[in-house]
């Protein structure tokens, strides 16, 4: 798991994941009939955005990926990427994952000119039981960068079938 920047970068636009950035069109990677065939998560308390998800084989792009997701505005005909997510599966793997990240948030501080990193762990307001949420953020110039390891709770991944992850997000 891993992102692409251009040396040293202040832009979120200026990173990459599977190739793609901020701001570009999903229909210079995938075709039109692929983003519509997706099925469009939206948010409660939003109208504006949805996320559409994707296994990485179908966007035949890069194999670093087990998913990469993609949130895009309701009615924007050109499908310009408002934030995209790499994640891959690390289940039970919590050390693995966090040694991982750990790799991850350094390349992140070599590429960034500002290099404050904001670490934190999210427990879910204890809504998933145990479950834990290891979370490093940087603010770039028009965006954020967010990795972060879930650790589900035994109870929430045999209930739901969820699954422990890595994941990087880059957004505007």
């Amino acid at each position: 798991l891993s992102f692409q920047s251009l040396t040293k970068a202040d832009d979120i636009r200026d990173f990459e994941i599977v190739g793609i950035s901020v701001g570009d069109s999903l229909l210079d990677y995938v075709g039109k009939n692929l983003i519509e065939s997706k099925f469009k998560s939206s948010y409660p308390n939003s109208d504006k955005f949805y996320l559409i998800e994707f296994d990485a084989t179908e966007l035949k792009l890069s194999d670093e990926y087990t998913y990469v997701s993609f949130h895009l505005k309701k009615n924007d005909n050109d499908f310009k990427v408002h934030s995209i997510k790499g994640m891959n599966i690390y289940d039970n793997e919590l050390d693995a994952c966090l040694g991982k990240k750990k790799i991850i948030v350094n390349s992140i501080k070599d590429s960034l000119t500002n290099q404050e990193e904001i670490s934190y762990e999210n427990s879910f307001d204890n809504i998933y039981g145990d479950s834990k949420a290891y979370i490093s953020d940087f603010e770039t110039r028009n965006g954020f960068i967010r990795i972060w390891c879930t650790n589900w709770d035994k109870i929430w991944e045999e209930k739901k079938g969820w699954k422990d992850t890595i994941n990087i997000d880059l957004s505007n």
